[in-house]
């Protein structure tokens, strides 16, 4: 028994010997990988000056992937000269708080980055990621689709003044319909203080009348 753990050891360690082997001719400063490490692999890797973070998110691993210009390979083997990154600019590990943090800053053309949030709580931090998600939606929606409707009721007095003006010209039995749907949207600009079923009811009954 003890004959064919050393075996399964020693051919353990000559897979690792491989792999690193075929990492390190590329001479890579920083390994990152989503899976586990071993403290052997660790240590070859250590031993020829290289990072190596391990465990690592998959919408982490994307992100740093675009920053970096790298391409995310399975397998070793599967490496090749054009999968290494080589857009980073500065790699560097901080504490902020009782939490270390890998920063990899000043890269040539980043297609990604991470925006660190700092609050007194957790509901604060939530609160603000909700809100730095909705801005960064809307900016993206104004890149994609450049037209803004403004608020503060500007729509519904835009309507309104349109029917207004075109209500001599519609036929008479549609001129009280327009009518009232000009003061309904009057009221909902008016009125922004009410509950929604309040503003629904004085909507119509607006339009009942």
């Amino acid at each position: 028994m003890r004959r064919q753990m050393v075996t399964r050891h020693n051919i353990r360690q000559l897979v690792l010997l491989i792999w690193g082997t075929q990492i390190l001719k590329f001479k890579p400063d920083v390994v990152i990988t989503e899976k586990g490490l071993s403290d052997l692999a660790c240590h070859y890797l250590s031993k020829a000056g290289v990072t190596a973070i391990r465990r690592l998110r998959k919408t982490d691993n994307n992100r740093i992937a675009k920053a970096c210009g790298a391409v995310i390979v399975n397998r070793p083997d599967e490496l090749q000269e054009s999968d290494i990154g080589t857009g980073a600019g500065l790699f560097e590990v901080k504490k902020i708080g009782d939490e270390f943090f890998t920063f990899i800053v000043d890269c040539k053309d980043p297609k990604a980055c991470t925006v660190l949030l700092r609050g007194p709580s957790k509901d604060m931090l939530n609160e603000v990621e909700r809100n730095l998600q909705d801005a960064m939606v809307v900016a993206r929606n104004i890149l994609k689709n450049p037209k803004l409707v403004p608020g503060g009721g500007a729509a519904e007095l835009t309507v309104s003044a349109t029917l207004k003006q075109k209500n001599p010209k519609l036929v008479p039995r549609e001129r009280p319909n327009a009518k009232s749907l000009v003061t309904a949207l009057v009221l909902l600009q008016k009125e922004t203080s009410l509950k929604r079923k309040d503003i629904i009811s004085a909507f119509v009954s607006c339009i009942g009348s």
